[in-house]
C-alpha cells in the first residue's frame, strides 16, 4: 500500500513536522498565484465582420464587464478610477459594458452612485444589465447609469454612425433574471445591416446566430474566475458554460462571440490563472460589403 510505503520512508513524527510546513508552502504559493492573477490585462483582439462598411474598418471598441462594484477589489471610487484611466488611455471609438455593474452583496446605497462618470468615447458609452444588477432593480441602475452619461440598452438598439456609415448596437435584458426580447430590439434594423449584440450571458449566442447577428459581446462567466492548468475552469455559472471566455464562433454560422473575463470577482474575492480583463476590439471590414 502507498500509505505503508510512505510511512516506511518517513516516520510519523517526521510527517507531523513536515506536512504542516508543506501545506503552508502550498497556501503561500496559491496566494502568490492568485495575486499575480489580479493584474488587469488588456486583451487586444482584431476580428473581421461581414457587412461592416469598409469605411468603418479599424473602428475600436473597449469591452468591459462584471465590475461587481461593492465586493472584492472594487469597493470604492478610487479603485474604479484606475480602470477608467486605463480605458481612456486606449482611446477607443466606443465603450460597451456587458452587465453586473454591482455585486449582489453590495450595499444597496451604491446603486445610486455608480462610478462610471469618467468613461467617455466619441461614439458613446453603452451598457446592458446583468443578473446581479437585477437584484437592485433595473430601473434604479438604469437611472444611475444614464445620469453618468451611459446609454442603457434594454431590449433596444441604436444606430452607431461614423463618417456617414453605420452599424447597429443592440442591447438585451439579462436572460437569467430579466426578459430579453430580441425581436423587439431588432425591429428598427434594416435587413443586411451589420449588427453587434450586447447581452450579459454568452450562451445566448445560438439565438443571436439565428437572428443573423455578426458579433455578440458578453461577460457573466468570469472565465471561470479560478482555472487550473490542464483542467480549465472549476466552475462556470448557468448560461456561461458553452462560450466561457475569449473569441469563439457559433457552429454552423458566421456569428462570433467574445466573452470577457470580467473585472471583478464574486463569491470569492480572488482569481487564479484567470486575470481580470479589459478588451480592445478592432473591427475589420469583412466580406459582403
Amino acid at each position: 500500500m502507498l500509505e505503508n510505503a510512505i510511512h516506511r520512508h518517513f516516520p510519523r513524527r517526521v510527517l507531523k513536522l513536515v506536512i504542516p510546513d508543506l501545506l503552508l508552502l502550498l497556501l503561500f504559493l496559491l496566494f502568490d498565484l492568485a495575486a499575480a492573477s489580479g493584474g488587469v490585462v488588456v486583451e487586444r483582439v482584431e476580428l473581421s465582420l461581414p457587412g461592416l462598411p469598409a469605411e468603418l474598418d479599424g473602428l475600436t471598441i473597449v469591452h468591459i464587464s462584471d465590475l461587481h462594484y461593492g465586493f472584492g477589489r472594487f469597493c470604492n471610487e478610487d479603485s474604479v478610477a484606475q480602470i477608467t484611466r486605463l480605458i481612456s488611455s486606449l482611446d477607443p471609438h466606443l465603450i460597451v459594458f456587458t452587465g453586473d455593474l454591482l455585486d449582489r452583496s453590495a450595499d444597496p446605497a451604491l446603486a445610486g452612485t455608480l462610478p462610471l462618470q469618467g468613461l467617455k468615447a466619441p461614439l458613446g458609452v453603452y451598457a446592458v444589465m446583468g443578473n446581479h444588477d437585477h437584484h437592485f432593480g433595473k430601473e434604479k441602475i438604469a437611472r444611475s447609469l444614464t445620469d453618468s452619461g451611459v446609454g442603457v440598452l434594454v431590449n433596444r438598439s441604436v444606430c452607431i454612425r461614423k463618417g456617414g456609415r453605420h452599424f447597429w448596437l443592440i442591447g438585451l435584458d439579462d436572460p437569467l433574471t430579466g426578459d430579453p426580447d430580441l425581436a423587439r430590439a431588432m425591429a428598427p434594423i434594416p435587413p443586411g445591416d451589420c449588427k453587434i449584440l450586447l447581452v450579459h450571458t454568452p450562451d445566448f449566442a445560438p439565438r443571436a446566430a439565428r437572428a443573423g447577428i455578426q458579433l455578440q459581446l458578453s461577460g457573466h462567466s468570469h472565465g471561470g474566475q479560478i482555472r487550473l492548468p490542464g483542467v480549465g475552469a472549476l466552475y462556470c455559472p448557468p448560461l456561461g458554460r458553452e462560450y466561457p471566455l475569449g473569441l469563439l464562433e457559433v457552429p454552423g454560422s458566421q456569428t462570433l462571440v467574445y466573452t470577457n473575463r470580467g473585472l471583478g470577482t464574486t463569491v470569492l474575492p480572488l482569481r487564479l490563472f484567470c486575470p481580470p480583463e479589459v478588451t480592445l476590439l478592432t473591427l475589420r471590414s469583412g466580406t459582403g460589403n
